[in-house]
């Protein structure tokens, strides 16, 4: 196992000032977008949020997908890594990844939002005091939230390239995470429908887009939706992994 995890730490350093650019890059994107829209980087951050986690799910289902196309995959297997471990190591290596990148992207989402605030222009439209008051202590509330929500989205990543166990599964991937940002608007147009409701509350990518929503609520509680992203995770890798154990590589 730690030969796997050095092995893939090593191949996302090689990318991570790309990466860690990158992101920096979308925060200071998503930063200014909330701050011309509303005047106030609080509001708009569980969307910029949800976006930046579902692009590094895609990322994932990418990165893994180009070990089954060069046959990167199959040789870990002739020199004697166990699937289980191959398996845990991908895993591993992109949530730590994305847990520090979630980090990131919030800092510096705050950090250029407070320097945009700055500027004359944005100073016209945010909110009346008591009310960025609320939003403010929302986003401390729901930012375990997005820390553990984000990097439970990598397990779905892993998933999907895992099991369909060749290059396609980098593009089948986006276009999942792709759909997955349109499922929170289950939550407008059926508000009442049990189902979407679950949904919504256990679907990491649709808990972060309804982060604002969800902790306006009195009985917020920032456990509950960690419990569910947490459980999401379990899922897909127990599933994966079981698919992933039986599955024909030659």
């Amino acid at each position: 196992m730690s030969k796997l995890l050095s092995t893939e730490f090593y191949k996302l350093l090689r990318k991570f000032v790309t990466i860690l650019i990158t992101t920096i890059a979308f925060s200071v994107a998503g930063a200014f977008g909330s701050m011309s829209a509303t005047g106030t980087v609080y509001i708009g951050v569980s969307i910029f949020s949800c976006m930046f986690g579902l692009i590094f799910c895609g990322m994932t289902g990418v990165f893994i997908s180009q070990d089954f196309a060069n046959n990167t995959m199959r040789n870990k297997l002739i020199v004697g890594h166990t699937r289980f471990n191959i398996y845990l190591s991908y895993q591993i290596a992109f949530a730590v990844l994305a847990f520090l990148m979630t980090a990131v992207f919030i800092g510096a989402y705050i950090l250029f939002g407070k320097l945009f605030s700055c500027i004359e222009v944005f100073r016209t439209d945010q909110p009346a005091p008591d009310v960025l008051k609320v939003y403010k202590e929302n986003f401390f509330k729901a930012l375990p939230v997005y820390l553990v929500a984000v990097p439970s989205l990598t397990t779905l990543g892993v998933f999907i390239s895992m099991t369909l166990k060749n290059g396609l599964g980098g593009g089948v991937t986006i276009i999942t995470a792709y759909t997955l940002n349109s499922l929170p608007l289950l939550d407008e147009i059926f508000p009442e429908n049990k189902l979407f409701v679950f949904i919504n509350n256990v679907l990491p990518s649709s808990q972060i887009f309804l982060m604002e929503k969800f902790s306006a609520e009195s009985d917020f509680s920032p456990l509950k939706y960690i419990l569910f992203s947490t459980a999401f995770s379990v899922v897909l890798i127990t599933l994966g992994y079981a698919i992933f154990r039986k599955a024909d590589l030659k």
